[in-house]
């Protein structure tokens, strides 16, 4: 049964969105299968992704649609049950059910053995569907830019989480988002964050225009400028959440071994080849000169995405270096400082 994970947050514009597409593309691009649900009327995950869904979430929470009818296929490994504004008529016929608080999970159970990973995409409200997405979550994820009012709003949601599942043990990871190390106070509330969640954060994903570029042209931060510090830092958090669920992409199952061809009782005559007329002793080929001939360099190392430990430094602390691929390009960081170098087969970092 695949992972259903909310990515949530009761403030708007701190880039809920924005996380639910690159983590899920990401994911997608390792190989996992990923749905994207989108419980939010605004509709972000379709303009995000450059697509206009047929139909959407409201058929199957109100006309009781089958929801795999109503999925729409965004890219390689990556679906989309979409939403649009029907939703805001769709929340007042909701409440009104008995079963309204698991009115979204029953939705989504025939569809949690195609996926490993179905992210949830929540609205910047508590709403009934936001309620449902808690409800249904078996992981959640918290966006939250390094202010003091989205600090003060993250105690909020986190007791609101413990209120809804009964404990606030589904809460897997908080990403700080739009961070800008140049700025002293961001620096300070990021290791306030630090301090007071251990583990639960994430390293921050810095301010970087191209995330919303590529939100607004429709594309992954992948697809429009890989070599980009949003995609790296994204990258590094599909990398960690792997880690944390344990997943790996699985192996290309090995080719099957070609029929033996059987053997008759006697071997046709071979056909003898037709005389081939000999070149000029001028016209040969001699052979190179002993200092003509170059040695051949080993191979290049091959860099998984699994982040192994390698024999390399951190230049800053000492301590060693992880390094991942993920969307084709290499990343460098190090837990223990956070130091990180992109790796890149040609080009800059922007």
């Amino acid at each position: 049964m695949g992972r259903i994970v909310a990515v949530t947050n009761l403030k708007g514009g701190i880039g809920k969105t924005t996380t639910v597409v690159n983590v899920s593309a990401g994911l997608a691009l390792k190989g996992a299968r990923v749905l994207l649900v989108d419980v939010d009327a605004q509709g972000n995950l379709s303009m995000a992704l450059g697509v206009r869904p047929r139909r959407t979430l409201y058929e199957v929470l109100v006309d009781g649609a089958r929801a795999t009818d109503c999925l729409t296929a965004v890219r390689p490994n990556l679906d989309l049950l979409a939403a649009d504004e029907s939703l805001l008529t769709a929340q007042p016929t909701i409440a009104r059910r008995p079963d309204w608080p698991r009115v979204l999970e029953q939705a989504l159970r025939p569809l949690r053995a195609s996926y490993e990973f179905i992210f949830v995409d929540c609205g910047g409200s508590l709403t009934v569907l936001n309620l449902n997405a808690l409800n249904a979550a078996s992981d959640v994820i918290v966006p939250t830019t390094v202010e003091p009012f989205s600090l003060k709003g993250l105690e909020m949601l986190i007791a609101q989480i413990g209120r809804v599942k009964g404990s606030a043990g589904s809460l897997r990871a908080i990403v700080p988002t739009l961070f800008d190390p140049r700025r002293r106070q961001s620096v300070e509330l990021l290791g306030e964050l630090q301090t007071r969640y251990g583990d639960l954060v994430t390293a921050p994903v810095r301010v970087n225009v191209r995330l919303s570029e590529s939100s607004a042209l429709g594309k992954t931060i992948y697809e429009y400028d890989p070599r980009s510090r949003g995609a790296i830092d994204y990258a590094q958090l599909v990398e960690h959440l792997s880690a944390l669920w344990g997943f790996a992409p699985q192996a290309a199952p090995a080719p099957a071994p070609m029929p033996a061809i059987p053997q008759t009782t006697r071997a046709p005559e071979p056909i003898p080849a037709a005389p081939q007329p000999q070149p000029s002793v001028e016209a040969r080929p001699q052979p190179p000169l002993l200092e003509q001939v170059q040695p051949v360099s080993a191979p290049a190392p091959v860099v998984t995405g699994a982040g192994n430990m390698l024999s390399l430094s951190c230049p800053n602390c000492g301590g060693p270096l992880r390094r991942a691929t993920v969307a084709g390009y290499r990343v460098a960081y190090c837990d223990t400082c956070k130091y990180r170098r992109q790796e890149l087969a040609a080009g800059g970092r922007r």
